[in-house]
């Protein structure tokens, strides 16, 4: 747990000064706040024998001692703002440091990791945990110094006026750490359990919002709604667990305040009849005793919350220890070739996906991928961009091993339109623009005109300005894809790659496309992932796989007169394509 939590006490040195501020803000705080009583004790002495000095005499002692406790009493409350302002501050600016970090590691963890790691619960872990995290070294911290400074500098105090009623007030304090210690664990386990059933909601809610369309169509709001209702359930439960135990843990610690207080009053008030023991002393040890029931139930309150902060670390440390995507050191700008050696690839350990594919992809060419579905065409062209990792010495762009080659370099020699083409919730000016925000307009114009949207834009009420909801909502399927499309191609990367982005348009607008591209295929490497025979007619070199294994290859006319299983598909489209044109 410790080494843990150098995961976020690394980041405190930058704000020591901050920090150092505060602790003295505390420090004199917490003295001024002990001493204040003890003027009061002074005025209360000075009205016990108002003739001995004189009336006037003890009016102005009472004033001048009640004047200075109140002064320093206030002193003490602006001091308590300056401790506040400054520690929790301190703890605000290093949630946002620790929360810029962990969202930079997780862009840069592998997309294996987004696969098999559920979006809600990474944003339980970037909120709720970030901000457990935070009060464990921000108010966690504060009020556990001022309990301890406090504590200490008032039983100084107590032993200093009466050592024997000290100690009574002493002993139910074993009894407040035997409870703090058994009740630490439990605190930590149910704070955890609370954490990840917040993350179980997350994540649930996530996708209902997400797939809100495909619950509507099926008609399925009740069941999800008994799913979250379900889930929340467990989650009040889990909070009741874990307030019962922190209940009792402030209950032990207040029991045991309460049973000090009685035992102040049985042996005080014995010596006060004895007359060993001023009454005024007494009502300072009852004002101090109160004093003291405060840092008892912090003890309880911070160990809670260190607890739960804990477990937020926990969550937070299993992200950043995740290995992310590695670095290589060849630079240099990529022409766009591209070889395959021997590559074989699998997700999982025993399972390949792709098997023993050799293959030389020349620059400025134009490579097809056909075949049946679940062939491993998407995991090919994804290994490209090293969006999953291929085996070292398999996949080369210009020569150099894609492991070898800087990422940042790497992804900006190669654009791509996923199969599912998602869109930002922006305009389409700045989804079509993504790569670089200050993209010139002809540049944007041109890449709009190659993916055929710019006849849609008439039809939006802003035209590329128009919002499109979040994923593009506000689109269709087509035109979804089309600006997917356009984003690509404005990106200006060496290497192109359409994975089967163009199953949502009809077959006249994939034509217009295909023309479009042409003129994009003259300056880049393209590869382009289809079920249609026709997006792969101009292809120089088509691809046949099946079962992860290339079966056949060549240009379109090779590969129907060699009357194999692209032949049979070809002919099989093209029949249905006669069928479809049928009035």
């Amino acid at each position: 747990m410790f080494a843990r939590w150098r995961l976020v006490t690394r980041y405190l040195p930058p704000y020591r000064r901050i920090l150092v501020g505060g602790v003295l803000a505390l420090i004199l705080g917490v003295g001024c706040q002990v001493v204040a009583p003890l003027f009061m004790r002074d005025a209360m002495e000075a009205i016990e024998v108002p003739y001995r000095d004189g009336m006037p005499v003890v009016l102005r002692a009472v004033v001048i001692s009640a004047s200075i406790g109140v002064a320093i009493s206030l002193l003490a409350g602006v001091l308590a703002f300056i401790k506040r302002f400054l520690i929790v501050g301190m703890s605000r600016r290093v949630e946002a440091d620790l929360r810029a970090d962990l969202f930079r590691h997780i862009q840069r963890l592998p997309m294996r990791f987004f696969h098999r790691t559920r979006t809600g619960d990474l944003m339980s872990r970037a909120t709720a945990d970030l901000d457990s995290a935070r009060m464990a070294i921000g108010p966690a911290i504060m009020y556990l110094g001022d309990s301890i400074l406090r504590f200490t500098g008032v039983l100084i105090v107590m032993l200093s006026v009466n050592a024997e009623v000290t100690l009574y007030a002493l002993a139910p304090l074993l009894g407040i750490g035997a409870g703090l210690f058994f009740f630490a664990p439990r605190i930590h386990k149910a704070s955890r359990a609370v954490q990840d059933q917040l993350a179980e909601i997350s994540a649930r809610a996530q996708e209902s919002f997400a797939g809100g369309r495909v619950v509507k169509t099926f008609a399925t709001e009740h069941r999800e709604q008994e799913q979250i209702e379900k889930l929340g359930s467990a989650y009040v439960d889990a909070n009741i667990r874990l307030a019962r135990i922190r209940g009792l843990t402030t209950a032990w610690v207040v029991g045991m305040g309460a049973a000090a207080m009685v035992l102040i009053l049985w042996a005080g008030g014995r010596q006060v009849i004895a007359g060993t023991f001023d009454i005024a002393d007494l009502l300072l040890f009852n004002t101090y005793q109160v004093m003291l029931v405060w840092p008892m139930m912090a003890f309880g309150w911070v160990l809670s919350i260190v607890q739960r902060g804990a477990a937020g670390v926990d969550r937070i440390a299993e992200v950043f220890e995740r290995d992310i995507e590695t670095e290589g050191d060849d630079a240099g700008a990529s022409t766009g070739a591209l070889s395959l050696q021997g590559l074989t690839f699998a997700y999982d350990e025993g399972k390949p996906v792709l098997h023993d594919l050799t293959l030389e992809i020349e620059a400025g060419t134009t490579l097809g991928i056909v075949g049946p579905t679940g062939s491993g065409k998407s995991t090919l062209v994804s290994l490209i961009p090293r969006l999953f990792d291929p085996p070292p010495g398999t996949l080369f762009c210009d020569g150099v091993d894609v492991l070898d080659a800087p990422l940042e370099t790497l992804r900006r020699s190669v654009a791509m339109v996923p199969q599912e083409a998602f869109l930002f919730s922006a305009t389409i000016r700045e989804n079509v623009a993504f790569s670089d925000p200050a993209m010139d307009e002809d540049q944007l114009q041109s890449a709009v005109t190659d993916a055929q949207l710019a006849s849609d834009l008439a039809d939006f009420p802003k035209g590329l300005d128009t919002r499109v909801g979040e994923r593009g909502v506000t689109l269709s399927g087509g035109q979804k894809q089309r600006t997917a499309l356009a984003r690509a191609i404005a990106a200006n990367a060496p290497i192109l790659i359409l994975d089967d982005s163009l199953s949502a348009v009809d077959t006249e607008t994939e034509a217009a496309i295909l023309r479009g591209l042409r003129r994009v295929r003259e300056e880049r490497t393209v590869i382009i992932v289809a079920h249609r025979v026709s997006a792969l007619r101009d292809a120089d070199k088509i691809l046949y796989l099946r079962n992860g294994r290339i079966v056949e290859q060549g240009t379109h006319a090779e590969l129907v007169e060699a009357d194999g299983e692209y032949a049979r598909l070809a002919r099989t489209q093209a029949l249905e394509a006669e069928i479809e044109a049928m009035p």
